[in-house]
């Protein structure tokens, strides 16, 4: 009995041993394949900026193109570069996508993988130039069960036909969470799509109204608190004028409003001071703010107005 606990004492040392030694080596492994990532990486930015630069139509060379590693540095490359900066010429790099056989590479990679993974390469297509052939490709991906996978879809046929935006978003069969609309909104920035909040706020489809809002929001349109008063007098129980109430403040607008006082009185207590936290750090004061939700959440109000937290940030 005894050497039975011994032999099962030493197998199991052993396989601790090994088990260690493999994850000693995947993490050196990874560690290299990160640097030499990190390397190339900077090397086709560089490539890429100096092609930008010299306004040419030549296509430059990338070294170690050959292998998909080397294609997947290049086209996250092209997609942070892309997503970092504001107004600029897609020619060259459309012509680098096109060359460097970027497109099928990534349609490829998003077929033959499936949920997270899939949804990662849909992103990097939408972030880089794409046409037509494109969008058709990953209309297929509109019905995936995966929800980030069916939005990069649509953000993918946003890109390839910026003029069809009204009709894709109002076909999308989700609601627009607040991170989706973050990432349309950056496309907004970007210039891909055209920036039109008056046919979107008005729009009675609940994913255009949200983004019309989210771009009031965004790009400060004051403009626009008329048509955000009426979204919250109106919407009194959805998510649409929670939303309206949030841009309101983000634009620091009058919060003391009929229609505002009318709608926080419908909120719950949370969403009442999650708002309430809102609109501390947007810099309203007590005086400004009035008492519109009672003595109740005025404490709760003031607290955080009078914070040193709210002081360093206003």
């Amino acid at each position: 009995m005894t050497r039975i606990v011994m032999l099962y004492c030493a197998f199991a040392a052993c396989v601790v041993v090994l088990l260690s030694g493999a994850v000693v080596v995947r993490r050196l492994v990874d560690g290299r394949r990160h640097r030499r990532d990190a390397l190339l990486s900077r090397q086709y930015l560089h490539i890429v900026i100096l092609s930008l630069m010299s306004e040419t139509d030549t296509v430059p060379h990338f070294p170690r193109l050959e292998s998909a590693g080397a294609r997947m540095v290049l086209a996250e490359t092209l997609a942070r570069l892309v997503s970092s900066t504001y107004g600029l010429d897609l020619g060259p790099l459309r012509r680098i996508f096109r060359d460097a056989g970027l497109q099928p590479f990534l349609l490829r990679c998003a077929r033959r993988t499936r949920g997270c993974r899939r949804a990662r390469y849909l992103s990097l297509l939408s972030r880089l130039p794409a046409d037509a052939a494109v969008a058709a490709a990953v209309e297929r991906y509109g019905s995936d069960r995966h929800r980030a996978v069916r939005f990069y879809a649509l953000m993918v046929q946003l890109a390839a036909d910026p003029s069809m935006a009204l009709q894709l978003i109002g076909a999308y069969p989700d609601p627009l969470s607040a991170f989706e609309l973050s990432e349309i909104v950056s496309m907004l920035r970007r210039g891909v799509l055209p920036v039109a909040y008056e046919p979107l706020i008005e729009s009675p489809n609940r994913n255009l109204r949200s983004l019309g809002i989210a771009i009031v929001r965004q790009f400060g349109i004051e403009e626009a608190e008329e048509n955000l008063l009426r979204i919250a007098s109106e919407d009194t129980t959805g998510e649409l004028g929670r939303e309206a109430l949030y841009a309101l403040c983000a634009l620091r607008r009058p919060m003391a409003r009929r229609e505002v006082v009318r709608r926080m009185g419908l909120m719950s207590r949370a969403e009442r001071r999650a708002l309430l936290r809102c609109m501390a750090l947007e810099g309203y004061s007590e005086t400004a703010f009035g008492s519109p939700v009672g003595d109740e959440e005025t404490p709760y109000f003031e607290s955080f107005v009078l914070s040193y937290k709210r002081c360093l940030v206003c």
